[in-house]
């Protein structure tokens, strides 16, 4: 019953009904944004591959400005996204991009995401979302099958490979601390210790803080020529925390690093990890699914004695953001980790698997329907035939940069990563003041290359060296591509060194 004093607001009601369109009108505008979406893949080359430079003023006059109080036509507004956004955003569908680990999407699943978008899938509970949680655990299933990490995975879809990585520090926590975490907390127990090497992703280290273990308990244990962790070294760094009355808890490895894509020897760790009753994650995020390709599945013997595994379909699998994602071998590891139900989702509550208990977030979008999609789309076979062709186009490029007489060779590549730096063959590397030369030459070349627009390559620092780094990893790109970067990197390298005119 109503209160008898009470009567409906009209204004309200009015201004509620304002957020409905009629169904010619969404019509029209879907056409308009699959036109733009259309536009995108037809013609991956149309916009380059890193915007222009923008300043904050014209950032400020077209997205910036007081707070709206009347709205605007949604015409306009696509036309704003057309005019201002696209412009000033990069375009990871170029077939040019081979910097970070950075790919392309694929047009079926990216337009899935409206309508996950539309009607709010979420895998929650399964009396409310049975489709979407059944997809979510069908995926991580998959996807540790995929790698050889365990064909009756658990997992959770994450924002990325750094959600992923905090969600497997913080199940190490509780299964390895040694008492009660979640009631307890840290204080009044032994320091907890973690160990990666110092090739580790900077979300280790955040993780390791917000955590509470704290940056100065995550050890950083030093890598061989290869960029691999020195296991010498790490068992004497853990030796040592045992004598001054540390707890070690989390022993992290890579199934492929973001510098180099080095992959640690995990049998040996997986060794160690038992050893000292530790709880053994590997980082997998770019790399894992190298596991997939014959020439490279070798490397990963160890793997599947994980506790953990940090992979991201968005990554190598080119599907949309977001999906990233955590296996464990159990679905209770998560759950004692994150299960709490609060009281007002009890009645929604069955016996079925509820996904929601198996991470932090309540709301939350469906983020394996568009890896469903697409390895349902495309099967495993084509992208382990993608991932063997970046494999072969990353070894074809170290050949380019060794046949040239002005590049050398940094690190060869093991997965799809190559870094290498311009060296002016007039130049001897060793002295000092070339060496400074260098490192300020080779960051104004990776600078260059990324205003240029037709490709892109990231920069990152090896033994003291600035190096450029191209990773190959999205599906449109091709050799011609690799061959157009090179000699673009080698143009402006030459020029810029002109310009410079060498170390003084």
């Amino acid at each position: 019953m109503q209160p008898s004093n009470w009567h409906p607001d009209t204004t309200t009601v009015l201004a509620a009904s304002d957020l409905s369109m009629s169904s010619q009108r969404i019509r029209e505008l879907g056409y308009r944004i699959v036109d733009m979406i259309t536009d995108e893949f037809s013609d991956p080359a149309r916009r380059p591959v890193f915007p222009p430079a923008q300043t904050w003023d014209a950032m400020e006059m077209a997205f910036g400005g007081s707070l709206p109080h009347h709205g605007m036509p949604p015409d306009e507004l696509l036309t704003l996204v057309e005019d201002k956004l696209l412009p000033a955003a990069g375009n990871p569908n170029h077939p040019g991009l081979m910097a970070y680990v950075l790919t392309a999407s694929q047009p079926f699943a990216a337009l899935m995401e409206a309508l996950v978008a539309a009607i709010k899938l979420r895998p929650t509970t399964w009396k409310n979302q049975p489709a979407s949680c059944h997809i979510e655990t069908t995926v991580v299933r998959w996807l540790g099958e995929m790698v050889g990490f365990s064909d009756d995975a658990a997992g959770y879809l994450t924002t990325g490979g750094s959600w992923a990585n905090m969600v497997a520090m913080a199940v190490a926590r509780v299964r390895k601390a040694g008492w009660d975490v979640r009631a307890e907390g840290l204080h009044g127990h032994p320091p907890l210790a973690a160990y990666v090497s110092t090739e580790a992703h900077s979300c280790i280290d955040r993780s390791a803080e917000l955590l509470g273990i704290g940056a100065n308990s995550l050890r950083k244990v030093p890598v061989d020529a290869h960029f691999r962790i020195r296991i010498d070294v790490l068992d004497n760094m853990i030796r040592a925390d045992l004598n001054a009355g540390y707890k070690p808890f989390c022993l992290i490895g890579h199934a492929g690093t973001v510098n180099t894509g080095a992959i640690d020897p995990l049998d040996t760790l997986a060794d160690l990890a038992t050893q000292y009753e530790m709880w053994f994650h590997v980082d997998g995020a770019y790399g894992a699914f190298a596991a997939l390709a014959p020439q490279t599945r070798p490397l990963f013997a160890g793997l599947e004695r994980a506790d953990s595994l940090t992979i991201d379909p968005h990554k190598w699998l080119n599907t949309p953001f977001e999906a990233g994602c955590i296996l464990t071998k159990r679905w209770d590891d998560l759950g004692d980790t994150f299960s709490l139900i609060p009281p007002y989702l009890r009645a929604a509550m069955g016996e079925e698997h509820n996904q929601y208990e198996y991470g932090f977030e309540l709301s939350r979008t469906d983020r394996a329907l568009k890896v469903w999609l697409a390895l349902n789309q495309h099967g495993v076979d084509c992208y382990r035939d993608l991932v063997a062709n970046h494999l072969s186009l990353a070894q074809y490029l170290a050949e380019l940069v060794r046949q040239a007489d002005d590049f050398e060779l940094v690190s060869t590549p093991v997965l799809s990563i190559c870094c290498f730096r311009f060296v002016p063959p007039e130049l001897t590397p060793g002295d000092e003041a070339v060496e400074t030369y260098l490192n300020e030459l080779n960051h104004d070349i990776e600078m260059s290359l990324m205003q240029d627009g037709r490709a892109l390559v990231s920069g990152t620092e090896l033994n003291h060296k600035r190096v450029l780094r191209a990773c190959i990893a999205s599906h449109p790109t091709t050799q011609a591509h690799v061959e157009q970067a090179l000699t673009l990197l080698q143009a402006h390298g030459r020029e810029l060194h002109r310009k410079k005119g060498g170390p003084r």
